[in-house]
């Protein structure tokens, strides 16, 4: 066989019975070196057939010894992939001459699955041409190997997946040893697994290659390992950092061999390290910075942490209150110091939801310094939801709290006198209203109007005036319970609420406050000022609709008071004939003040005619006369609501609406003209200065040829208290070309003197004269004077309420000049006069 070893040359020449026996002798110790190595050997001669095996071969192939198998049976046995790999071999090897090297599993029988070495090749020694091949049992080594390759994937796919390089630096031969991934790490691509130690070193940053060169030695000198980072620059000039991790081989002798170890690039976790750091640095920068106190705490509720403006607040040190329960740091009161509040942070732990102190709620400090605080509390959570603490921010708003408590005292309090405003009266009132009618309680309410108060501020001016309101306050306050209320409304008005009273005893109160105002003297120089009140009485129950029903009929009992004598008190009654005729007035005034915003009111005309014959110049003259329409179409007439009006002081506004519509007629383009239309002015509207000031701009508009047709009818009651402001506001219009009527004359005591005083056109006589003026001689002497007057001034004259034909010849006889009345005329609205007129041209 080829694998045997050629006959020494003295063999040869031996006798053919000692070749035989050296023959055998050296097969056995080949035998035996063979079995002893695991090695194996057969032969197969391609032309023939014929298959030579050792017995070492077939004690690897798991045969008998001296057992040859067939070829077919021993290719059997590597199984169909092996079998076809080593038939294609033999017959690669038969015909080319080409030798094979293969690890090929193995069926060995009863030796189990084994991995066998098979190498082969032509043996040209011979005639005929033969196939020599060695077998040789690796199981073991290609188990090892096997198992080093899976480690070695292993460990490829764990740096590989990582970014993990892999580096060997060994110190005898001074070379340097980089994986791929060591090349990638230092942004280039592999220039194979060498590398100088300077070019290492020439990669790092400048100011890491000293502390990194530094590191490697003192590893090296006396250490085991090496661990740390440091900066490389790569070729597109950024900057990334490495961490290194190495560990030093050594002989028996301690000397260093090798250093091997791994780099793994830690740049973005450095950077962001490096964004948390400056994030936790900008952010206790801005909690040590803002007006806030912060406090934060664990999952159990334990302080970890407190900036500058709650260690103030609180009085505790970081040092000191770490640790501590919160509620021994954060201590909760309410305002007043009379109750321990709940924990906050305990409760938002408990919930897991932001939580807050309520309004009231103050910090007892640990130097027993209270204060008002405002505070929230929300949970700190980690990424999975989990409450890991909470986070207590909370500021000092006593300053804050004190000035809200004094802007609501000041929005429910007179700054006067610092009793509650109208405001909040009217809601205390309201309250006590709703308990009334609630439970059936009974209380009382005041209504108060100071007397003679005008003369205090007419002669001594505003400031002894607040003087004398802050008194009568002290004195209004003094004569009532504690749990009363005592209220300015504004001006010189009070009142007061007494709550749980009877009409009995509150009219004992009243008379009290009464008697004590009566007694009280203003003193100013030489002066004494009296002041009195006159204070009106009303249940505050539920017979009223509401609370300021309540106050209307306490406030008309006062006013029924004041017309009644002054200082003195009213007190309601349901059959009380003047509080009736009283609020009869107050809801006129109501229905008028609506009327107006509505648009309700309406004018009808009265002709006014001449005296003798009904012919004249064909041109409109009559007086306007005002209508109130109600809701459901009924018309009332002025003598029912003018009393209202005057007393509330709306006549000046009905005035001018019967002003702008009378100059809106004299305007017309169209329609019959108009020579005359009288206007009555209330006494209010003559002391009405902005009334002065559209009548005049609505003339001027108008223009003196169409103002002279207008004529307004002053009445005799309205000059007698202002007789100046009459007399400068008849100038003013009649400079404007209007014409002034002096109506109702007569009907006064110095009817003839007003005519000096007042340059006027026209005299009304008063209708009181004009009605018995056939059976009461004193009126037809009245009449003649007032005619003989007129004609002595150059006046017109007029005579009204004509209602027989028998008195209109007599005012004819008595030399009248024009005549109004029911016998001549009707009243009706004036679109109904104005479309008869322009009817009757035709």
């Amino acid at each position: 066989m080829s694998d045997l070893p050629p006959v020494q040359e003295s063999a040869r020449a031996a006798p053919a019975g000692a070749l035989a026996l050296a023959l055998a002798q050296n097969a056995r110790f080949l035998e035996r070196c063979s079995r002893l190595a695991g090695v194996g050997a057969w032969e197969w001669e391609p032309d023939s057939e014929a298959l030579v095996m050792s017995d070492s071969a077939c004690e690897l192939l798991g045969l008998a010894a001296g057992r040859v198998p067939t070829l077919a049976d021993l290719l059997h046995r590597f199984g169909p992939d092996g079998s076809a790999m080593l038939d294609a071999a033999l017959q690669r090897a038969a015909v080319e001459g080409q030798g094979w090297d293969v690890e090929l599993p193995c069926d060995a029988g009863p030796r189990g699955q084994r991995v066998l070495r098979v190498v082969g090749g032509p043996d040209g020694a011979g005639s005929a041409p033969r196939i020599g091949v060695v077998m040789l049992d690796v199981t073991e080594p290609a188990a090892v190997r096997a198992e080093l390759e899976r480690t070695l994937d292993r460990l490829a796919l764990a740096t590989h997946g990582g970014g993990i390089g892999v580096w060997d630096l060994d110190l005898r031969a001074r070379e340097l040893a980089w994986d791929e991934i060591m090349w990638r790490l230092h942004g280039e691509a592999s220039h194979g697994h060498r590398i100088e130690p300077r070019g290492w070193r020439r990669r790092l940053h400048p100011d890491d290659r000293r502390p990194a060169v530094r590191a490697l030695r003192e590893a090296l000198q006396g250490g085991s390992q090496l661990a740390g980072e440091w900066r490389v620059l790569w070729p597109d000039g950024s900057e990334h950092v490495l961490r290194a991790s190495a560990r030093v081989l050594r002989d028996a002798g301690g000397r260093p061999l090798r250093l091997a170890g791994v780099c793994l690039d830690v740049s973005e976790q450095r950077r962001l390290q490096r964004e948390l750091r400056e994030q936790r640095e900008l952010l206790e920068v801005t909690l040590h910075s803002i007006a806030d106190a912060v406090l934060t705490t664990d999952a159990e509720g334990r302080v970890s942490w407190m900036n500058p403006v709650a260690r103030r607040l609180t009085g505790w040190t970081v040092e000191e209150a770490h640790g501590r329960p919160s509620d021994e740091v954060f201590q909760a009161w309410r305002e007043d110091g009379q109750e321990r509040l709940p924990d906050p942070v305990r409760q938002c732990l408990d919930s897991g939801e932001p939580t807050q102190l309520q309004t009231d709620a103050a910090l007892l400090g640990r130097d027993g310094q209270m204060l008002a605080v405002d505070d929230s509390v929300a949970p700190i959570r980690d990424a999975a939801g989990r409450v890991l603490g909470a986070v207590l921010v909370f500021r000092d708003v006593t300053q804050q709290r004190r000035q809200f408590d004094e802007i609501r005292w000041r929005a429910s309090h007179d700054g006067l006198t610092g009793l509650v405003n109208r405001g909040e009266f009217g809601q205390r009132l309201a309250r006590t209203f709703e308990r009334a009618c609630r439970d059936g309680s009974h209380h009382v309410v005041l209504a108060f109007d100071l007397d003679r108060f005008k003369l205090v501020n007419d002669h001594c001016g505003h400031a002894a005036g607040d003087e004398v309101l802050r008194q009568v306050a002290r004195r209004l306050e003094a004569g009532v319970r504690a749990r009363d209320t005592v209220a300015r409304l504004g001006g010189d008005e009070f009142a007061a609420i007494l709550e749980n009273c009877s009409l009995e005893e509150a009219l004992h109160v009243a008379q009290k406050l009464c008697d004590a105002l009566d007694q009280y003297r203003h003193v100013e120089g030489e002066q004494s000022f009296r002041i009195g009140v006159s204070i009106g009485v009303a249940p505050l129950d539920d017979r009223w609709a509401d609370a300021e029903a309540a106050l209307r009929e306490a406030d008309a009992c006062c006013m029924i008071a004041k017309e009644q004598g002054r200082n003195r008190v009213q007190v309601w009654a349901r059959d009380d004939a003047a509080l009736r005729s009283h609020q009869s007035e107050h809801r006129w005034a109501t229905r008028l003040q609506q009327a107006l915003d509505e648009d309700r009111f309406e004018l009808d005309l009265q002709r006014v005619l001449p005296a003798q014959g009904t012919e004249d110049d064909g041109r409109l003259r009559g007086e306007l006369l005002l209508r109130l329409r109600e809701r459901d179409g009924s018309r009332v007439l002025p003598g029912a609501f003018m009393p209202a009006a005057e007393r509330f002081h709306i006549a000046p506004r009905l005035d001018r609406w019967v002003l702008r519509q009378a100059v809106e007629l004299l305007q017309r383009e169209s329609g019959p003209p108009i020579a005359s239309l009288a206007v009555n002015v209330s006494a209010l509207t003559l002391q009405d200065a902005a009334f002065h000031q559209e009548a005049r701009a609505l003339l001027q508009q108008l223009g003196p040829q169409r103002a002279s047709a207008l004529c307004l009818e002053i009445t005799e009651t309205a000059v007698i208290t202002r007789l100046a402001d009459a007399a400068r506001f008849i100038t003013q219009m009649r400079a404007l070309g209007v014409r002034i009527a002096l109506d109702d004359f007569g009907a006064g005591a110095s009817s003839y003197s007003y005519l000096k005083a007042l340059p006027v056109d026209v005299l009304k006589i008063d209708g009181q004269f004009v009605r018995a003026l056939m059976t009461d001689k004193l009126d037809q002497v009245a009449v003649r004077s007032f005619v003989d007057v007129a004609r002595t001034l150059g006046l017109t004259t007029v005579a009204e309420c004509v209602e027989t034909p028998d008195v209109l010849l007599e005012l004819v006889r008595l030399g009248v000049g024009e005549v109004q009345g029911y016998l001549l005329h009707r009243p009706e609205p004036v679109a109904a006069v104005l479309a008869a007129e322009a009817v009757s041209v035709f």
